[in-house]
């Protein structure tokens, strides 16, 4: 049986509190945080780690807010690391961007920090998602911390979530982080909470809007931010084309757990901040038992990360209408966190998230039949 890979790469999660209170958020605000030392340990876990697996370690600082502990822990930690120690280690953040001083931002840029920026888009979206602890919008204190992260960082991913109540406002949004200078964003919806067919309708048109003003881009030759998801659905066709032509069922490698994240399959795993290892970051406040994986002090447990990826391999991830579904043949399972805090099981996929690959598939091939039609050529 071949050894699993070593763990050489994790999203520490320094702490489980917040300055904001995100409508979606997955992470229960208990005031649980993380030590100095047990941050120390876990780097020593991924530094010895990394030294077996001949690679650099990578840690990415996550929460809560992880900025609520850059005093406390980013700061001390990353200074220990490369002054101290003088070890190479690759160092990142996941933020929502309130925190960001220019002191701060030049820290990490001196470390080779990279950072994703967690926000919602114009002031419309992002002060009903995602108000602070008082309830108050956040739009207007990110207006100047956004181009001092963008000339640290011009290739930062904008993180976005769609949720029912403000997804209508999802393409003003994305055309915002355009403006500012953001070259590509990310955004899904929540799964956690029910979409009726208003809601459902009012995003699916606001995805019809981001796929016309990328083709629309495209034919005119400039420059437009780029949404990694849409241009995955548009590899997804030929894929999907492909395995009908071969007759083949999932065949492709991440449709299983040895090619999927979040299973204890990879070199990626999450650390709660008492220092237990997870194979997944949204499982550290949440206590998903299956993927507890280990500890920074003992190790990672090999039988528990080959049980994880049993569970999910144990049977193709089904959803609630698969037949006659295209994603059938290449289908993923989604999420295999989200698929357990939802469903109880790793490979039962909620049918938000197949809706969701649906909707984008669907505007990936209207886009490309009319993109044919324009230059039947090329086609």
């Amino acid at each position: 049986m071949r050894a699993l890979p070593e763990i050489t790469s994790a999203m520490l999660v320094v702490t489980h509190e917040c300055n904001l209170r995100c409508r979606y958020c997955f992470v229960r605000k208990e005031p649980e945080s993380m030590t100095l030392e047990t941050a120390k340990a876990a780097a020593r876990f991924l530094i010895e780690n990394a030294r077996r697996a001949g690679t650099v370690p990578e840690i990415n600082f996550f929460g809560g807010e992880p900025l609520l502990k850059f005093d406390g822990i980013m700061r001390p930690l990353t200074e220990w690391v490369h002054d101290e120690l003088g070890e190479r280690m690759r160092f990142s953040v996941t933020t929502n961007g309130t925190l960001l001083t220019p002191e701060r931002i030049g820290f990490m840029k001196k470390h080779g920090f990279s950072l994703l920026l967690s926000m919602d888009g114009s002031a419309r979206a992002q002060d009903f998602n995602r108000p602070d602890a008082a309830g108050r919008g956040t739009f207007e204190r990110l207006r100047g911390v956004v181009p001092m992260i963008l000339a640290a960082w011009p290739g930062t991913v904008f993180r976005m979530t769609a949720i029912p109540a403000s997804c209508r406002f999802t393409f003003e949004g994305i055309m915002w982080a355009a403006a500012q200078g953001f070259r590509s964003f990310f955004v899904t919806p929540n799964v956690f909470e029910p979409w009726d067919d208003e809601s459902w309708a009012a995003l699916a048109g606001e995805m019809r809007k981001y796929a016309d003003y990328a083709a629309e881009s495209r034919e005119r030759g400039v420059k437009y931010i780029r949404f990694s998801a849409f241009e995955q659905a548009r590899s997804d066709l030929r894929a999907i084309e492909r395995a009908r032509e071969r007759g083949e069922w999932r065949a492709l490698p991440r449709c299983r757990a040895a090619g999927k994240c979040g299973l204890g399959a990879s070199r990626f795993a999450s650390v709660h901040p008492d220092g237990r290892l997870f194979a997944c970051q949204e499982l550290t406040s949440n206590e998903g038992g299956i993927f507890e994986i280990g500890s920074v002090f003992t190790g990672a447990d090999e039988n528990k990360r080959r049980a994880l990826m049993a569970a999910f391999d144990a049977a193709p991830a089904r959803g609630e209408n698969c037949e006659g579904c295209e994603y059938d043949r290449v289908c993923d399972g989604g999420c295999a966190a989200n698929n357990y805090l939802l469903t109880g099981a790793v490979n039962r996929v909620p049918e938000t998230y197949c809706r969701w690959k649906r909707l984008l598939l669907d505007e990936a091939r209207r886009i490309e039949e009319r993109e044919g039609e324009r230059c039947p050529l090329q086609a």
